[in-house]
């Protein structure tokens, strides 16, 4: 199957509270249109010491009906895949325990986006702050970057995953 499209944003925020403000916003929206199974989204807070957690993350709705990375969670995903780090925190656990599959997504969007961008996206959130890592469709872009009020600071960069060897990877990963 080809590549299909989607828009990684990552914005800065100078409090966690900041971005979880933007986060509900970008949130609301999904709900409200009914598009909500084509987005995800992460709150993602590194302390002073670079120290990483991911405090909020898009649950809702992931279950019925999407490709495994939505039902993960590609933000997740793309978080590992920014800081490796976060995996040895919170995401383990905020995602319910799919360990294995937030690594295969990881896996996926490091080999599938290049390494330039991936460090241009990790280099938006500085230490001591807080920021919202969203994956969605190229449609939604300009929507969700103006829903993204509070941020200090925003980057934008094209992701592809190819969606049936993504769930080959994910099944892989929990044999």
């Amino acid at each position: 199957m080809a590549d299909k499209a989607y828009v990684a944003i990552a914005a800065q925020y100078a409090t966690e509270e900041e971005a979880v403000a933007d986060f509900e916003k970008v949130h609301e929206h999904y709900k409200a249109t009914d598009k909500h199974g084509s987005f995800d989204a992460a709150v993602i807070k590194r302390d002073l010491d670079g120290k990483l957690s991911m405090p909020k993350r898009d649950d809702d709705g992931k279950h019925r009906g999407a490709g495994k990375g939505l039902a993960i969670g590609l933000a997740g995903g793309l978080a590992v895949a920014l800081f490796p780090a976060v995996a040895l925190g919170s995401a383990l656990v905020v995602a319910g325990g799919s360990g294995a599959g937030i690594g295969a997504l990881a896996g996926h969007i490091s080999r599938k986006t290049p390494s330039k961008d991936l460090e241009a996206i990790s280099e938006t959130l500085d230490a001591g702050s807080a920021g919202v890592v969203a994956v969605v469709d190229p449609a939604e872009s300009d929507t969700v970057q103006g829903l993204l009020t509070n941020a200090t600071r925003v980057t934008v960069k094209d992701l592809a995953v190819d969606d049936e060897e993504l769930d080959a990877e994910v099944d892989e990963a929990y044999e």
